[in-house]
């Protein structure tokens, strides 16, 4: 049975969230920020991805260590939409709450765990989800200007249609410069194994072991399935201090996904401004 917007489990993460905003010190920090971004295949489909553009808006409460410590704690809340400008069901609107904890046992290492717990309100009612699971993070600074660093995240997501919940188990390492104090970039690769929903004809049968249901979606005009997908994604991104305050960031990404429906492939990107008071 499809659960309503005000199901008991998605108040919760809006009360977590509500709590968490009020108990940040008064030092905290502040982010508001826009951002355009654009994914070639929106629907997951082996063959004829529907592209999509959105544009997005955020507002995030920050916690960050000062650096006086050995040990710290960090958190983050952030209240984020967006609107798609192609396929328009998949608009939507989320809030994120995310405690954690910092440790310091090297000048040159710190290694940060957090879990986390999103609700997410999709214009297409059956991608509406709660997802929860935990990060952890370790970054190396090799000299003053290079640092590398390596994550694991496990999410699990539960969506109001079986066929769009999924776990997942991602891991990644990348690689940053910083040319001066205002300015970087970044390379990565993840890798993650996990389900994923993939669009299919409506008379494409279902092969054999793929019992994990299948539906019927108005937003992408097409049977959806749900697969176990191995990921691979090659990233890079920049950014730049304009000022103390402002900052822009932009980012791409080539992801190569295998699954028992067969391969596909995805470009995605983005663009954001982001103003931290």
């Amino acid at each position: 049975m499809r659960e309503k917007a005000t199901s008991p489990r998605r108040r919760a993460v809006f009360l977590a969230g509500w709590i968490l905003l009020w108990s940040i010190p008064a030092l905290a920090e502040r982010e508001v920020g826009a951002t355009l971004g654009f994914d070639t295949n929106v629907n997951r489909a082996v063959d004829g991805g529907e592209s999509d553009v959105q544009l997005g808006g955020y507002a995030a409460f920050l916690r960050t260590p000062d650096g006086e410590s050995r040990y710290d704690w960090a958190a983050t809340a952030t209240v984020e939409g967006a609107i798609s400008l192609e396929v328009t069901d998949l608009s939507f609107a989320a809030l994120t709450v995310e405690p954690g904890f910092v440790f310091f046992p090297r000048w040159w290492l710190t290694v940060a765990a957090s879990p986390f717990l999103q609700g997410k309100v999709v214009k297409d009612t059956d991608q509406s989800a709660v997802a929860f699971g935990g990060k952890i993070r370790f970054r190396e600074q090799i000299r003053r200007n290079l640092y590398l660093g390596q994550y694991y995240v496990y999410t699990d997501s539960r969506a109001n249609a079986d066929v769009f919940s999924y776990t997942e188990h991602a891991v990644g390492i990348f690689f940053g410069v910083l040319w001066r104090k205002t300015a970087f970039s970044e390379i990565g690769y993840g890798f993650s194994h996990g389900d994923s929903f993939r669009t299919v004809s409506t008379t494409t049968p279902t092969p054999p072991g793929m019992g994990k249901g299948r539906r019927y979606s108005s937003t992408f005009g097409a049977d959806v399935v749900r697969d176990t997908v191995d990921r691979h994604a090659v990233s890079v991104s920049a950014g730049i201090d304009w000022t103390p305050s402002l900052t822009f960031q932009a980012g791409y990404t080539y992801a190569a996904n295998e699954g028992d429906l067969g391969p596909f492939t995805s470009h995605s990107g983005y663009g954001g401004i982001a103003y931290r008071f």
